[in-house]
C-alpha cells in the first residue's frame, strides 16, 4: 500500500524539505518502552525474555525471515514474533509465503497463502486458508475461522507470533522511515529510470528500515513504499557507492561485491551468507518492479549488484526541534 508525500516532503527543497520529510514520516519514540505483552523490561527486541521464549523461533527460522509489506501507518495491530520484531498488521492482512503478502513468512513450515486477519464490527479474527500446516490461536486450530483476542498467541505452522490488537503506536518500536545521522544530517538520493523518479533520505544509521518515494516523471506528489532494514540498507548501500562513483567512464558504476554485501547488510544472524544476500536482493527487486522501477536494480555476474539509473544527491542539515507538520 502506498501513501501520498507533497514535494517539498520528499526534499526537493535543499533544506526545508528535508524538515518537513522527518516530521511528516519520522516513526519511533525515544521514550523507554516495556515488553509490548506484559509490560516487564524487554531483553529481545520488543520482548521480555520470558514472553520471547513463548513464541520461541522454530528450527531454520532467522529474523530475516520475516518481512512484513506494510507501514507503520497502516497498523491497527501488530504480530510480534520470537525475535522481539513487531510487524504492522492493517484491517486485512494475510499472512503467507507469497511475496505480496502482508506479513511474508519464509518457513517450509508456512504455505504460500496461510491464514488472514481481518478485522471487522465484533472484532478481530483469523482465517486459515487452507493452509498444510494449520493456524493455531491458543494452541487450538482453526477450522476455517475463529475470533482472534487480544495478546493471543497466534501460529502459522511452525512460527508462533503474540497478536496485539491494544499496542498504541508510541509504545511500539518501529523503524525510522529516514535514517537521520548522530551529526543532525540527512542525505536525498534522486534515482532516475525511465518513466520513473525514486527518492530516498538517508543519514549514518547503517541498520534502520525507511522509505521509498517514487513518482511518474513529470508529476509533483510522491508515493511512499515503506522498506524492511535489509532491503532499505541495501538501497542505501547502492545508493552510496552509485554516487561515490558517478564520474567513472565504466557502464556499470557503483557495483558492490556480493560478499562484501553479506558484511554491510544488518542481517540479524552471524550465519547469513551471499543466498541471503540474494533473497534481499529478489525482495527489493519486488518493491521496485511494483513503483515502475524494472531493472534499476542490476547485477554484474561473477562482481555484485548496482544501480543502473543516474543518481544524484544533495544534502541538508535537520535542527536538533523538529516542528511539527
Amino acid at each position: 500500500m502506498h501513501r501520498n508525500v507533497d514535494s517539498a516532503a520528499a526534499g526537493i527543497a535543499p533544506s526545508f524539505g528535508a524538515i518537513k520529510l522527518v516530521s511528516r514520516v519520522r516513526q519511533c519514540s525515544d521514550r523507554a518502552m516495556g515488553c509490548l505483552c506484559c509490560g516487564a523490561e524487554p531483553a529481545l527486541g520488543a520482548l521480555c525474555r520470558t514472553c520471547a521464549l513463548a513464541v520461541r523461533p522454530c528450527d531454520g527460522l532467522i529474523a530475516d525471515h520475516l518481512h512484513s509489506t506494510l507501514s507503520a501507518g497502516e497498523a491497527e495491530a501488530w504480530l510480534v514474533d520470537g525475535f522481539g520484531g513487531a510487524h504492522p498488521v492493517a484491517r486485512t492482512t494475510r499472512i503467507g509465503r507469497n511475496r505480496d503478502s502482508g506479513l511474508m513468512v519464509l518457513a517450509s513450515s508456512v504455505s504460500r497463502e496461510h491464514a488472514e486477519i481481518r478485522r471487522t464490527e465484533t472484532g478481530w479474527s483469523v482465517h486459515d486458508l487452507g493452509s498444510r500446516n494449520g493456524t493455531f490461536v491458543a494452541g487450538v486450530r482453526v477450522q476455517d475461522r475463529a475470533a482472534l483476542p487480544g495478546r493471543a498467541q497466534l501460529k502459522v505452522g511452525d512460527v508462533a507470533l503474540w497478536f496485539l490488537p491494544d499496542a498504541g503506536h508510541d509504545s511500539v518500536q518501529r523503524p525510522t522511515t529516514t535514517t537521520a545521522g548522530r551529526q543532525g544530517k540527512l542525505v536525498r538520493y534522486l534515482l532516475e529510470q525511465g518513466n520513473v523518479e525514486l527518492c530516498i533520505v538517508i543519514g549514518d544509521d547503517s541498520s534502520g528500515a525507511g522509505a521509498l518515494l517514487w513518482r511518474p516523471a513529470g508529476t509533483e506528489r510522491w508515493s511512499e513504499r515503506g522498506l524492511a532494514p535489509l532491503e532499505f540498507q541495501l538501497l542505501r548501500v547502492l545508493c552510496i557507492r552509485g554516487d561515490a562513483e558517478a564520474s567513472s567512464p565504466s557502464p556499470i558504476r557503483g557495483c558492490v561485491p556480493t560478499k562484501q554485501l553479506v558484511s554491510m547488510l544488518p542481517f540479524q544472524s552471524k550465519y547469513a551468507n551471499q543466498e541471503n544476500v540474494r533473497q534481499v536482493v529478489l525482495r527489493l527487486r519486488g518493491v521496485l518492479a511494483e513503483v515502475g522501477a524494472t531493472g534499476l536494480l542490476a547485477v554484474a555476474p561473477g562482481r555484485g549488484y548496482y544501480l543502473a539509473c543516474r543518481i544524484r544527491s544533495s544534502q541538508a542539515a535537520i535542527p536538533t526541534e523538529i516542528p511539527a507538520g
